[in-house]
This record gives structure tokens, C-alpha cells and sequence, in this order.
């Protein structure tokens, strides 16, 4: 009796198979390495488990408070984002400043960045900070002979605090060639900042004002269509 909507566990089991869809890619990426090697799922599976084990995320088979935080969010950089939020490189930034630091794991450059200035105040020492947490994650990776997150990047961090600090449009482009690109980015952006408006309480209140400051003008235009 009862079919699987009947479920008590329906939402969680749900939860999980959205994140298998979105991780569809890495997958297939996984499975064609694992092709190449001796290694079955299995051993990689627990060498997984040891570095989630070792940054505190599970106990055994259970999650702790910061592995049921990564759960919940859904981005590339999921450890890597949530790891720097428990180690505190998000706090105390208003707004605009947690737009730009956040934009490091939502943004993937195309070419190559002319260069950009960091914005000012602490935002750029949360970006050194981050950086150089990507690179710990990165080396405990390749030491347990893991796929290597991705870095995180920078390159949009300039353009998404200005935009957040109230600039127009004209003041970030000299034409419309790029304007796709940062609706586009900046879309991506709202959205993990939702994320940490929704999971991480103690950056509710900035993140909300940082939202609220970039879903305007062709970036709001930009949601709705």
C-alpha cells in the first residue's frame, strides 16, 4: 500500500535528487576517470569521506552542524563556500561588500581579466583570505588523490560591489557588449546569496540588503524575463 508519495521522507529523498541533477556533470566526469584507473567507486567514496571526516563535515556516518549546512547549498564551490563562511570570512561585511566576496564562487571568467582593483576596505583581504583557503582544499585534494575544486575567482568581485554600491550600468561598461554577461552573472550571484540569507542566520540581515541592492535596473529585468 502507498505509493512513493506516501513517503514520510519525500522532500529530503527530493532534496538529494535535485543535487544528483545538478552534479550530473561531475559525475560523468568522475566516471570517465575512474574508467582510466584500477580505483573503484568504492575506494574513492571512503577517500571522500576521510577529507569530509578531517574538515569536520561527518563523524563516522553522520553529519555534523556544518555538513548539514553544506546539505543546503547548491553551487560548484558548495565545501569550499561553506567552509569559508564557518571560518568566518563572510562576518561583519555589509551589503555590497558580501556581494563582492561571494561573487568569487559564482563567477568563472572566459578570458582573461584585465586586472581589476580589489574594492576597498576589508573586501580585499576576505578575497586573499578565500583564496588561499581554496588552495588548502585544493592540496588536501590532490593529496588524497581526489578531482580538485575549482578555484575561486575574483574577476567579477570590482564590477558586483559597484553595482551594489548604486554605479549605473554606464558606469561599469563603455558599450552594451557586456551587459548580457553581467545580467547573467549577476543572477547567479543573487541566487547563492539567497542561499546564505537562507542557511547561514548570522548573515541573514547583509545578505538580504546585499540582494536587495543588486536586483535592480537590467538586473531585475533581467529575473523576470
Amino acid at each position: 500500500g502507498g505509493g512513493v508519495e506516501s513517503c514520510p521522507d519525500l522532500v529530503h529523498h527530493l532534496k538529494w535528487v535535485r543535487r544528483a541533477h545538478k552534479a550530473d556533470s561531475d559525475l560523468r566526469r568522475l566516471r570517465r576517470r575512474l574508467e582510466r584507473t584500477d580505483e573503484g567507486l568504492v575506494p574513492r567514496f571512503r577517500t571522500l569521506l576521510r577529507l569530509l571526516g578531517q574538515w569536520d563535515y561527518v563523524r563516522g556516518w553522520s553529519l555534523t552542524a556544518k555538513g548539514e549546512q553544506l546539505r543546503f547549498v547548491y553551487n560548484e564551490l558548495d565545501l569550499l563556500l561553506t567552509e569559508a563562511v564557518s571560518r568566518g570570512m563572510f562576518d561583519d561585511l555589509n551589503g555590497s561588500e558580501l556581494a563582492a566576496v561571494t561573487s568569487m564562487f559564482t563567477y568563472e571568467a572566459r578570458r582573461l581579466d584585465a586586472g581589476q582593483p580589489a574594492p576597498p576596505g576589508e573586501v580585499g583581504e576576505r578575497i586573499k583570505q578565500i583564496d588561499r583557503l581554496g588552495l588548502e582544499l585544493t592540496a588536501a585534494e590532490r593529496g588524497a588523490g581526489l578531482p580538485e575544486t575549482r578555484l575561486p575567482e575574483a574577476g567579477f568581485a570590482s564590477t558586483a560591489y559597484a553595482w551594489a554600491s548604486g554605479h549605473d550600468l554606464e558606469d561599469l561598461f563603455d558599450d552594451d557588449m557586456g551587459a548580457g554577461d553581467f545580467v547573467r552573472n549577476c543572477r547567479q550571484l543573487i541566487d547563492v546569496m539567497r542561499q546564505l540569507r537562507d542557511e547561514f542566520p548570522r548573515l541573514a540581515a547583509s545578505a538580504a540588503d546585499g540582494i536587495r541592492k543588486l536586483d535592480r535596473g537590467v538586473v531585475a529585468a533581467g529575473g523576470r524575463s
